[in-house]
């Protein structure tokens, strides 16, 4: 383990691999990089970069004020500078596909690919109707735990136990359950996190993405539905959505070989 520090704030990071650099994004917020560990297997083609977000796991605690989607991107763009990596490659899952996308928007020069797995473009664009960037309806208890989240830190790693059986479809959390034991979780950055992506979106930004774009998503992903990659799609020319069968939220827990043949065979395209 390694750290960085950036733009007023210490990142801690692990490296795996050789190859073109690939910074990897973790969702969240609240969460950090364990869970990202079994991405590991990639790293026979990619110089993976797993690393916690500021003020998430094991990195620095600066004002909540500083974490904005913006922020995290500008600290992604910092922590490859840091790396001596000009160019990379940049996966990002749910919450961090959210960054991932700031990060192809704002720093669209140096993203060499994008690969977004499971997330969404956020809210509503401009000229988009709720009817367009609807999906299925969330379980019952993801809309509980908005309404009344968790208080501490140990109140959110027991609530994410409970909820992850919603976020798998072919594997157990108790699977899991070491990456979870280990995971630093923290509530405020949760808290903030659900706050700034009240007002955040990226549809109507998305064609100053230059990169590549690979959406992966699980046909039974509950949380972020298959018609919220297609949604990103249709304002992403050129972007390739593939739709994982039998797999929830985290396809290298469900379907880890169809999962990595499908990277492994995009990175092919571009020449990584």
């Amino acid at each position: 383990m390694s750290t960085a520090t950036i733009n007023g704030t210490t990142i801690h990071y692990s490296e795996v691999g050789e190859g073109p650099p690939c910074l990897v994004l973790h969702g969240g917020l609240g969460f950090d990089q364990h869970l990202y560990q079994p991405l590991e297997p990639l790293g026979d083609r990619l110089r993976l970069v797993l690393y916690d977000h500021r003020g998430n796991g094991r990195s620095g605690r600066p004002p909540i004020e500083t974490i904005t989607i913006e922020q995290l991107a500008d600290d992604a763009a910092a922590l490859a500078d840091h790396l001596g990596a000009a160019e990379f490659f940049v996966l990002g899952h749910s919450y961090g596909g959210f960054i991932a996308q700031e990060l192809a928007i704002r720093h669209a020069s140096r993203v060499r690919g994008l690969m977004l797995i499971d997330t969404t473009p956020g809210q509503l664009g401009a000229h988009e109707t709720a009817e367009e960037a609807s999906g299925p309806p969330q379980p019952e208890a993801f809309i509980r735990f908005v309404q009344a989240p968790p208080a501490t830190d140990e109140e959110l790693g027991q609530a994410s136990r409970a909820l992850f059986k919603y976020y798998l479809h072919r594997v157990s959390t108790a699977e899991l359950e070491p990456l979870i034991a280990s995971t630093v979780f923290s509530v405020a950055a949760m808290k903030r996190g659900m706050e700034i992506l009240s007002h955040w979106s990226s549809i109507d930004r998305l064609r100053k993405v230059t990169a590549p774009t690979l959406l992966v998503v699980g046909e039974h992903d509950v949380v972020c539905s298959p018609s919220q990659s297609y949604r990103i799609a249709r304002h992403l020319p050129g972007a390739e959505v593939v739709l994982v069968e039998n797999c929830g939220h985290f396809p290298w827990f469900d379907t880890p070989e169809p999962f990595f043949a499908l990277v492994r065979g995009w990175l092919d395209r571009q020449g990584a």
